[in-house]
């Protein structure tokens, strides 16, 4: 069932008709097998339409409290739910805006940030071109309590139609989908461009979410670069300038849920030096902010390659910064050769990882031919200097699993 949200549609999810039924199908299943019988019982009640949002509510629902807290009372759509910030990386940045008084979200979606940042700063000002979510985020605001914060205004970023010397800083999350719902890693195809938003507000505290792929050398603008990273995976990047930027910093990777943070600030003194037996993978956003040295430094870890983003030591301990691996066979990157070694080895399950090998790890895995029952273990192919390298692991601080 496909559904699209529109004015409509969204006044009776706002009415106390609509709450009332969205209140009732909360406990429906909703799953592949009940869908029919579900749907049949809300037609008794609801129009085609009516039914579907009510449908579609629940599912958002369900899914929207991996990011929110509230998320059983707000409203969603679909597109702008997979694109929210999640609640701890959305409170994270707003830390950032504490004693600035009023505060813009341009670009506010269904309003993840403006919940954050509205109890942070106080006062917000929500901006969004587009209608739909611009409801949505009022509502959002005030099931949270957070509608006395908060304004709201159907605007264009880059002309905004109250007055400038009321805002004091910015958030902006300017749109990086097409039209088509494409993912876009160009900064002039953001909407607003992203040169364009940093010029219009170059003269007051900024911060803006970007992709965490883009060119960070290529935004001189930035004074500061945070790549955040939320249980392991890495989120976003966000641009920091004037009076939200670190001095002296100009790189910065943060660990969520762990609170941690590493800047280009601290020592690089990370030396090359030949492989042990353990191997690190630094976490996304260390990776991403070009701070293995400094991770290295920190840790106590060499280097590999200054173009691999791995570190060895002669001993890691488990650690949020990344995960650590036990090298339990080095091979050469021969297929038929790592393959007689899983059979050989009764190695059953094979997650493939790889790092400057040219190669694409799901790829490589379909051609494995591991033992029909047995050990599970990492394989990580890599390219150290000149040399192919297969290396067949145990993640530190985890026993063998036989199956």
């Amino acid at each position: 069932m496909t559904f699209q949200l529109t004015e409509t549609t969204l006044r009776f999810l706002l009415s106390e008709r609509g709450r009332g039924r969205l209140s009732l199908a909360a406990d429906l299943p909703l799953s592949p097998a009940s869908l029919p019988g579900d749907v049949q019982a809300l037609r008794r009640h609801l129009s085609a339409d009516e039914a579907a949002a009510v449908i579609e509510q629940v599912l958002l629902r369900r899914r929207g409290a991996q990011k929110f807290r509230q998320a059983a009372r707000m409203l969603f759509a679909r597109d702008a739910l997979e694109q929210a910030t999640p609640w701890p990386v959305a409170r994270h940045r707003a830390a950032r805006y504490a004693g600035f008084g009023c505060v813009a979200d341009l670009g506010c979606g269904l309003g993840g940030d403006l919940l954050e940042l509205a109890q942070t700063a106080g006062a917000v000002w929500a901006v969004d071109l587009n209608p739909l979510r611009l409801a949505l985020a009022r509502h959002n605001a005030a099931v949270c309590g957070l509608e006395s914060g908060a304004r709201f205004a159907q605007a264009d970023a880059l002309r905004l139609p109250f007055a400038g010397g009321r805002i004091k800083a910015l958030f902006a999350d300017p749109a990086r989908r097409t039209a088509a719902g494409r993912r876009t890693f160009s900064p002039y195809d953001y909407q607003p461009p992203l040169f364009k938003l940093l010029a219009c507000f170059s003269g007051l505290p900024m911060g803006v979410k970007v992709g965490p792929g883009l060119d960070f050398k290529a935004i001189p603008q930035a004074a500061e670069v945070e790549v955040v990273s939320l249980g392991g995976a890495v989120k976003e990047a966000v641009l920091w300038s004037n009076g939200l930027s670190t001095p002296g910093v100009r790189r910065r990777a943060t660990l969520l849920p762990h609170g941690l943070s590493l800047t280009d600030a601290e020592s690089d003194d990370c030396p090359l030096a030949p492989l042990t037996d353990f191997i690190f993978e630094p976490d996304g956003a260390v990776i991403r902010a070009g701070l293995v040295a400094q991770l290295g430094a920190r840790l106590g870890l060499h280097r590999l390659d200054e173009r691999l983003a791995y570190l060895s030591g002669p001993a890691i301990d488990p650690t949020p910064w990344g995960r650590g691996y036990h090298i339990l066979a080095r091979l050469p990157l021969r297929l038929k050769r790592i393959n007689r070694y899983l059979k050989e080895n009764h190695i059953s399950r094979v997650n493939v990882k790889q790092r400057g090998a040219g190669l694409k790890p799901e790829v490589f895995h379909r051609k494995l031919k591991p033992a029909k029952t047995g050990l599970e273990r990492t394989l990580i192919l890599l390219k150290i200097q000149d040399d192919h390298l297969a290396l067949l692991c145990e993640p530190v601080g985890e026993r063998e699993n036989i199956g």
